[in-house]
């Protein structure tokens, strides 16, 4: 394989800043970076698991397939085009990718854009107006690519979903070792890791969404009873092994920073996908939606903030009223170079 001159350490090392911009469950960061003689490798870096909610570590593998679709936005914004090997050595299931690279002439259409969202991104808890009508087919299409369907979730099943949110509630509620494990990824302003206690809302702020998962009380004002009318979408893969994760992972990026590059607001959500009971409700949903796959695997809140409305988007391009932004690990942390 050929490698590109221009693919020095410095450029690599920015690209792959950039692809840690990328959410992960909690915010854990579940990615480590190896560059040795021209060839990234990213592994899941199992030390930041979450054994407890995630035994299997199949969020820590999306985690990881979403940093990986932001390093391709960030390589083709340099023009360099990443060739990707998925799963390379069945010895070493930790590694999930190797990169080489090669130049490319001209950016791709949407490159400006995407490259601007990984920045822009956040992910939001706070209650959304619904999206614009048929916003969501278009940000379909960035699934696909990656084998993962996205379905929009039919609103009229929603007292399933409700059901569903009330049976991981009931099932983490007498768990101290869930609430445990979940509050050592809470964090104050500033650290480099964990969920901002800032974006969590506090325990006065409700709102009416099935889809929101308990989190200990945060420092969010949410107006008392304010009504979340969101899309809820679903990605889903044909079977449910690591490949089948990390293709969610890479679908889940392309969705959110599509979305984000359309001015809608996001928050992923994995809790009605982590306990298997209230996962076969959705995927029953899901079927009832018209999805075919039959593994659900992550869900995502999608719509606009009621302050950014089309008509008024000067007011949210200004950055106005922004959630709270994670911390991210220093590069050195999770990026070893090999000279």
């Amino acid at each position: 394989m050929a490698h590109y001159a221009s693919a020095c350490p410095e450029t690599i090392t920015s690209a792959v800043e950039s692809a840690c911009a990328a959410p992960s469950v909690h915010n854990v960061q579940p990615w480590s970076w190896r560059l040795q003689r021209g060839q990234l490798n990213l592994y899941v870096d199992r030390r930041r698991s979450i054994p407890v909610e995630d035994p299997d570590g199949r969020q820590l593998i999306i985690s990881c397939g979403g940093a990986l679709h932001h390093l391709r936005i960030a390589l083709e914004h340099n023009l360099l085009e990443p060739i990707v090997t998925i799963l390379p050595d069945h010895s070493e299931p930790d590694l999930l990718a190797s990169i080489t690279f090669r130049g490319r002439a001209h950016p791709e259409g949407s490159s400006a854009a995407l490259f601007s969202s990984l920045e822009r991104r956040r992910t939001d808890r706070r209650p959304f107006d619904a999206p614009p009508v048929g916003s969501m087919g278009a940000l379909s299409h960035g699934a696909k690519e990656f084998g993962t369907s996205m379905t929009t979730l039919a609103r009229q099943y929603g007292s399933m979903m409700e059901h569903a949110s009330a049976i991981t509630a009931q099932e983490h509620r007498n768990d101290p070792q869930y609430w445990n494990e979940l509050e050592e990824w809470i964090r104050s302003a500033g650290s480099d890791e964990g969920i901002p206690r800032d974006a969590l809302p506090d325990a006065l702020s409700s709102h009416e969404s099935a889809s929101a998962r308990a989190f200990p009380s945060g420092h969010l004002k949410i107006e008392r009873d304010a009504r979340d009318h969101a899309a809820l979408v679903l990605l889903s893969t044909p079977s449910d092994a690591p490949i089948d994760w990390l293709n969610a992972g890479l679908a889940l990026s392309s969705v959110l920073l599509h979305a984000t590059a359309s001015h809608l607001a996001s928050c992923p959500l994995t809790h009605l996908t982590e306990v298997e009971a209230s996962r076969e409700i959705v995927r029953d949903v899901a079927s009832r939606s018209g999805e075919t796959f039959q593994n659900p695997q992550v869900m995502i809140r999608i719509g606009l903030l009621p302050h950014s409305k089309e008509t008024e988007m000067e007011d949210a391009d200004s950055g106005a009223d922004e959630p709270v932004a994670s911390g991210r690990r220093a590069i050195e942390d999770v990026l070893t170079i090999v000279h």
